[in-house]
């Protein structure tokens, strides 16, 4: 099965190295040629060539809770709309932001909806102080705190049947 996705064609083989990979990039070419019918070096050469073809678009460590305490909130914003340079402004600087690690635009009551993560509460209150409560195209915003992390994966659900 070949699938033409943004450009390239990929096959089932492409999509099941990227479902192994999403979960675990450390694997090495040969622990997936374990995995699957490929030899290591061809393996090798279909992983260069996603990442060429921006399929792969970054290999990152996710780091555990081990690392120290965080405070995550689920931060919705509302938007004023009377200045597009000012709206612009604010989705570069929230863009940009170290804290804020998922960054949506969505349909409903608010218009932007964030995960923020920071060290303690006084770090969200200087946060919110300066990205948010002080920004003129900011309407309101509204903050759950997070309590308990069930579940964290940026892995999207490939389909392989």
């Amino acid at each position: 099965m070949f699938l033409h996705i943004m450009g390239a064609t990929r096959d089932t083989m492409d999509f099941r190295i990227l479902d192994l990979l999403q979960h675990n990039a450390l694997l090495t070419a040969d622990q997936l040629a374990a995995q699957l019918p490929l030899s290591a070096s061809a393996i090798a050469r279909r992983i260069r060539r996603l990442r060429e073809s921006g399929a792969i678009a970054a290999d990152v460590s996710i780091l555990s809770d081990e690392v120290g305490p965080f405070l995550s909130a689920v931060v919705q914003v509302q938007m004023d709309r009377h200045a597009l340079a000012a709206v612009e402004a604010l989705l570069r600087r929230l863009t940009a932001s170290p804290q804020v690690q998922l960054f949506l635009d969505v349909s409903g009551t608010f218009d932007l909806m964030l995960l923020v993560t920071v060290r303690d509460m006084d770090a969200f209150n200087a946060f919110a102080d300066e990205m948010l409560a002080s920004d003129p195209v900011v309407r309101r915003y509204e903050t759950s705190f997070v309590k308990r992390r069930r579940k964290f994966s940026p892995a999207l659900p490939l389909d392989l049947a």
